[in-house]
């Protein structure tokens, strides 16, 4: 079945090709597949692959929930969807031409800054703010709400391996963000959120200000974690989604660890003979030269990095 064609520009919530949506086989137009088959997906219960992932430095384990190929075409196809309703500026991931380091960039000129880690983001959003988002925000009649939530979530969440997750945990709770932002606005200062990252700077950061936004997480089922809280006032350095921000000069950097992370490899790479593992060192090399690249960017500058 052929896919309905959007045009590729940024438009309101409420011009979004999913907006008002009441017919199921409009929806399955919209997503390029049958009628039939969507409702089959929909109630299907072996859509996804779990896997256990250890992260190579921290040595921690984590489940990776991926979706099997139908699926994730059709995940796809919603995220690309999503992804073209304007969202607001403090947004910078999963946003095209935001990144990392425009994130770190917002507080650069800030004398204090506060950071929030969100707990388990992903299993922390629930497939009742899925539907609420596609039901009441995006105004879908019940049933095609209900087979979107479907379609997006594993085990009653957001799954923690599909490309859907990172821009529908936003739209699922764009009412809490939005108070939020309100409450940090009124307070004169800015806010910036990266996934799980959340940021708060401005000349003061108050306790009662960082209480307010933990409030309304608990609100709304979410929680931060304590452990990984940082609090920076004055002009030292300071690092934000893993960018290091230098008052005093007012420029990023690149953090230490990426500068000898580079050396090594380099080092490595003078002494490889075999093909395959030189291709994946000068891959490596080459993602973090484009980091390098990033933040010279960011800063208006040109590097030198060979």
């Amino acid at each position: 079945m052929p896919v309905l064609r959007i045009k590729k520009i940024g438009y309101k919530l409420d011009q979004s090709p999913f907006y008002c949506l009441q017919s199921k086989a409009k929806l399955a137009t919209l997503l390029g597949v049958s009628r039939s088959r969507l409702i089959q997906l929909a109630r299907s219960e072996s859509l996804y692959i779990e896997k256990e992932i250890i992260h190579p430095r921290r040595k921690k384990s984590r489940l990776v929930e991926k979706p099997k190929y139908e699926l994730k075409l059709i995940q796809k196809r919603i995220e690309g969807l999503l992804k073209r309703i304007e969202i607001p500026k403090y947004i910078h991931a999963p946003t095209k031409g935001r990144s990392y380091v425009s994130n770190a960039k917002a507080h650069l000129n800030s004398y204090v800054i506060s950071s929030l880690d969100i707990v388990k983001y992903f299993p922390s959003t629930k497939s009742k703010r899925v539907y609420w988002f596609f039901h009441t925000r995006m105004k879908c009649s019940p049933d095609v709400a209900a087979i979107l939530t479907k379609l997006s979530t594993y085990k009653e969440h957001l799954p923690t391996g599909s490309p859907l997750s990172p821009i529908l945990s936003y739209f699922a709770h764009i009412d809490m963000w939005e108070e939020i932002n309100n409450i940090v606005e009124d307070a004169g200062c800015i806010l910036t959120v990266y996934m799980d990252d959340v940021t708060i700077s401005g000349d003061y950061v108050s306790r009662n200000l960082i209480w307010q936004i933990k409030k309304k997480f608990h609100r709304y089922g979410l929680s931060s974690n304590t452990k990984k809280e940082k609090y920076y006032i004055g002009k030292n350095s300071r690092k934000i989604t893993g960018v290091i921000l230098d008052f005093e000069k007012g420029v990023l950097k690149i953090p230490n660890r990426q500068h000898k992370k580079m050396y090594s490899i380099r080092k490595q790479i003078s002494k490889e003979t075999h093909p395959d593992t030189y291709a994946h060192l000068m891959s490596k090399l080459k993602g973090l030269k484009s980091q390098v690249q990033q933040i010279h960017k960011a800063n208006n500058t040109q590097t030198n990095e060979n």
